[in-house]
């Protein structure tokens, strides 16, 4: 499947510096292949649709105003029967200065067919 594509979709309220965007983004990139890893055997088993998309990696990283946001379009893409992975961490508070929150930051979708993502996410635009 040449059109095979990850989207990564994060929310842009929780007002996080560059790196820390960065380094969230591969976290919750990185949920598409965690599921695959067989600890006992130290092996990674990919499904079709990983296989497709691992000689070309490309990756979209979007962005949605709030949680709720993020929740409707992690919900369309399970009804669209995209693999959707949810990614919750520990984050600087965006509102209290030197404290923290537990966030849910973003979502994985794929990989799958660019096509079909594109559907679901509507038109958002790049984080």
């Amino acid at each position: 499947m040449a059109n095979t594509r990850l989207t990564i979709v994060m929310r842009k309220d929780l007002q996080l510096v560059e790196g820390l965007a960065i380094s969230q983004g591969f976290h919750i990139g990185m949920l598409a292949l965690q599921n695959t890893h067989n600890f006992d055997q130290k092996l990674i088993t990919l499904n079709d649709k990983q296989n497709d998309w691992v000689p070309s990696p490309y990756v979209s990283i979007l962005a949605v105003q709030c949680y709720e946001d993020l929740m409707s379009i992690g919900e369309a893409a399970n009804r669209a029967k995209l693999a959707v992975h949810v990614w919750e961490d520990t984050i600087p508070s965006p509102t209290f200065e030197g404290q923290a929150i537990k966030a849910i930051i973003g979502i994985s979708i794929g990989p799958d067919d660019f096509d079909a993502i594109k559907i679901v996410t509507n038109g958002l635009k790049l984080y």
